[in-house]
């Protein structure tokens, strides 16, 4: 059950509700928790019943093991449940990984091992081993049955995060929260939702018609002309940023319906002015695990730069790992951590030799200009299904296969056309990735959505108004009948979209 499927928005999403309601007013938390728990169920059997027996497993193992790390703290029973986690992960995510990997290798046949990959294993993974060492740490609640299994399954954040801690989402839910939801927190979630379902259907979908193209060619190592590889390489940047961020606006919104706020998880990465910046505003809640759990574990920055870079590009590969069982994710991971070790080192030597200096204040500026590029280059590897793929639409955006540009367009040039396609060795024909103005239109329109409209909280949290833009103020939501009348419009345009067509998963399904 998706999100953006008219199953989960007219049926699951109302009858959700509605119980919610009769528990709150005539139960108390504990029929709250009960009653979600059910509703995580159906969402999560609706997808594959059988993978309920893994949910339910892993709760009670892991809710046992935590009842005995808060009675007795032991490093060995922690490791050996990571460990099984982990396995368990490892099984389903990465088998034909190695398998994979070790026919190429030795040259060897190794047939494929037929596994479904369960619904968020990956994130439902993360948030236990956080879970158990928070407890081992004592940074959890106050622990009890129900409310653990409602923590793991709440489906708002079940499939796709954010990766969220038990202490900073369970404490929300209490009998007074319960009595105190207002008007505008529920308004204001049904705005959320309505913003995410509008960034996945109506942005996302579309981008994703538009890289596609491209990197089917690509993929079938056919080659591309210049623009068709940039054109494809930046709707796919803009795709899964409006299809990851939309899953997290939707995720929010629903929660906010039941009194909780869960954690953001984008803040307008694509404006950051370093790499640094980037994996502070991306996927913040993955960027906090990695550090609390696997960087600062590792060692951190405790013992020296060059220990620092190591740690950074191994967090980094395995982040890229985590992200999906292929080795172009790794390289995607390990760009990442690459792009991390020289931000930091530049830092680190702009502090230490040139601290005041006006030229290194302006090459920073210079450099970040190339935060945006860098992170588009890298997304090749991310969406390219094999190695030739990812090298021929490098290859292409280098123009190794040729300019064309259609016939069309060249008017634009004026008198100038002849010269300037002669000098950039370019050629009349037909492209697939902006081979209409409505694409062109479409990447413009959605270019200055990224870099100069505010982001989903800037416009829908009333209570974090500081340091917002005038435009941010001017664009605010606000819980008025005229909201509400854009909010149900917007809605019946993006359900209509989704009736007209089939819905499509997100980028994250089954990570």
């Amino acid at each position: 059950m998706l999100f953006n499927s008219l199953q989960f928005l007219l049926l699951f999403l109302p009858i959700t509700c509605i119980g919610f309601l009769v528990c709150r007013r005539y139960g108390n938390i504990q029929w709250v928790f009960i009653w979600l728990f059910v509703c995580s169920a159906t969402f999560y059997g609706a997808w594959e019943p059988r993978y309920l027996i893994l949910l339910f497993g892993s709760i009670a193992g892991n809710y046992a093991v935590a009842q005995h790390l808060s009675k007795s703290k032991s490093k060995l029973v922690l490791g050996v449940a990571i460990a099984a986690n982990l396995a368990v992960l490892g099984y389903f995510k990465y088998t034909n990984f190695v398998l994979q990997t070790l026919a190429f290798l030795f040259k060897i046949e190794v047939p494929s091992v037929a596994l479904e990959l369960p619904l968020g294993i990956s994130f439902v993974t993360f948030i236990q081993i956080a879970f158990l060492v928070d407890v081992y740490r004592n940074r959890t609640d106050d622990l009890g049955l129900p409310k653990y299994a409602l923590f793991v399954s709440y489906f708002p954040h079940l499939i796709a995060g954010p990766i969220i801690h038990h202490k900073e989402v369970m404490s929300q839910f209490t009998n007074e929260r319960l009595r105190s939801i207002s008007h505008a927190e529920v308004a204001t979630g049904f705005a959320y939702i309505v913003c995410g379902l509008f960034k996945k259907v109506m942005i996302a979908d579309t981008m994703a018609s538009y890289a596609a193209p491209g990197f089917r060619l690509a993929n079938m190592a056919q080659p591309i002309s210049f623009f068709d590889a940039w054109g494809a390489a930046l709707a796919f940047t803009y795709q899964i940023y409006f299809d990851f961020s939309g899953y997290s606006d939707i995720a929010i919104g629903l929660s906010m319906l039941f009194g909780v706020r869960l954690p953001i998880n984008f803040d307008s990465p694509y404006k950051s002015g370093s790499i640094i910046e980037f994996w502070r505003s991306w996927h913040i809640t993955l960027s906090r695990f990695l550090r609390d759990y696997l960087y600062i574990p590792l060692g951190g920055s405790r013992d020296g730069s060059v220990r620092r870079y190591v740690n950074l590009m191994i967090v980094m590969l395995l982040g890229g790992l985590w992200h999906g069982a292929s080795w172009l994710f790794v390289i995607w991971g390990g760009l990442h951590g690459l792009y991390l070790i020289v931000n930091h080192a530049f830092r680190y030597l702009k502090d230490r030799f040139l601290p005041n200096s006006r030229i290194a204040d302006a090459v920073a500026a210079l450099c970040s200009l190339l935060v945006f590029p860098a992170v588009l280059v890298s997304w090749v590897f991310f969406r390219s299904e094999s190695w030739t793929g990812a090298m021929v639409m490098l290859k292409a955006m280098t123009g190794s296969f040729g300019i064309l540009f259609p016939e069309r367009y060249q008017a634009m040039l004026g008198p100038f056309s002849p010269h300037v396609m002669q000098a950039l060795h370019m050629h009349t024909g037909d492209l697939v990735t902006f081979g209409s103005r409505t694409a062109v239109a479409w990447m413009l329109a959605v270019t200055l959505f990224v870099f100069i409209l505010p982001n989903s909280q800037q416009l829908l949290l009333r209570d974090e108004t500081d340091g917002r833009s005038r435009l941010a103020r001017v664009l605010a939501f606000r819980p008025t009948p005229l909201s509400a009348v854009v909010s149900a419009l917007v809605g019946l345009v993006v359900l209509a979209t989704i009736y007209a067509g089939v819905p499509s998963e997100f980028i994250y399904f089954q990570f």
